[in-house]
Order: structure tokens, then sequence, then C-alpha cells
């Protein structure tokens, strides 16, 4: 069972500076995981998680569609466990033939903010703007969300301990793509 993690900045001095490499590398280390996904690459990406990452996407705006949720309700909440057997599920569909021509995501990562917090550890906040497109359909679509972070620096790289996402649109079909 996981536990409920707070969002990454509640109240935090966002002034917080850190230096200018570590600001390239996370913001590097963010645009190569977008590359790993959107590419399909899930065993490189599932490499970039802690062993103790947890994954939320909190269903607080039903309330501004109208759904009644209690406290507390998430779309999900996963752990690293969870988040493997999801990307098998995805991997064995596409396997079997069901999803015949993957869809093509694109992901764009913008507007990162960088906090120091804990010792090799740091908050960060991005937008997201993530396109879908599938075969046979003529419009693509738009999702667009704010993530919140905590990336952990590991030997070579940094590990996702943490990611909430916290996605703009009121009435989104969330899957896979816009989970990852």
């Amino acid at each position: 069972m996981v536990t409920s993690t707070p969002v990454a900045f509640p109240n935090s001095d966002l002034s917080l500076a850190v230096s200018a490499g570590i600001y390239h590398d996370i913001q590097h280390f963010l645009c190569r995981e977008a590359l790993l996904l959107d590419h399909r690459r899930f065993d490189e990406w599932t490499a970039l998680l802690a062993n103790d990452v947890v994954f939320r996407m909190p269903a607080g705006f039903a309330r501004e569609i109208g759904m009644e949720t209690p406290g507390g309700v998430d779309c999900f909440q996963d752990d690293r466990r969870a988040i493997a057997s999801r990307i098998k599920r995805l991997q064995e569909r596409a396997e079997a033939g069901q999803q015949q021509v993957p869809t093509q995501t694109r992901r764009f990562i913008t507007n990162v903010i960088v906090c120091p917090c804990d010792r090799d550890e740091y908050n960060v906040l991005s937008y997201i703007l993530l396109t879908t497109s599938r075969p046979g359909v003529a419009q693509n679509a738009v999702f667009s969300a704010e993530r919140h972070d905590r990336l952990r620096r590991s030997t070579r790289t940094f590990r996702i301990v943490r990611r909430e996402i916290v996605i703009d649109q009121r009435n989104a079909n969330v899957d896979i793509d816009m989970y990852l």
C-alpha cells in the first residue's frame, strides 16, 4: 500500500537557487526521460526510477467539474511494482497485436524550476505538454499538466523518487501516456 505523499512545492521558497550545472543536468535528465518515453524505450526509462518511487495523480480536479470525491482520493498512486506492471501490460498488448501501430507521443518539458531539498535530492517543478497521435485519426490530442518531482542524484544520473501530475484538463481520459 502506497501512502499519500505531499506536493513537492507546498509553500516552498522558490527563490532557493541551485548551480547552473545542477540546473542543466536536471533539465537534460527531464528531456532525456521524455525521449525515452516517446520512443517507447520503457526498460531504459524504468531504470530512471528509484526503488522507493511513487507516482501520483490527484483526483481533486473532479470537484471542479461537479463530481464529489472523498479527500485524498487519487486517479492513481503507484509504486515501482505497479508502474512496472502497467508497462508490462502495455508491452503485452502491443506484442499481441491489439495495438497495431502504437500511439505516437511527443512530450515537451518547459518552465523548469529546481530547488534543493535534502542532501542530493531536488524538488523540480515543470510543465509538460503532451501530444498524442493515433493512426487514422486526423486530430491530435493535446494534454497539459504541471509536474512536481523529487529527483535524487545517483552515480551518473538522477532517479525519480516522486512524481505528482496535476493535469489541466478537467475531463481528460487519463491513460498511460499521460500517466508517464
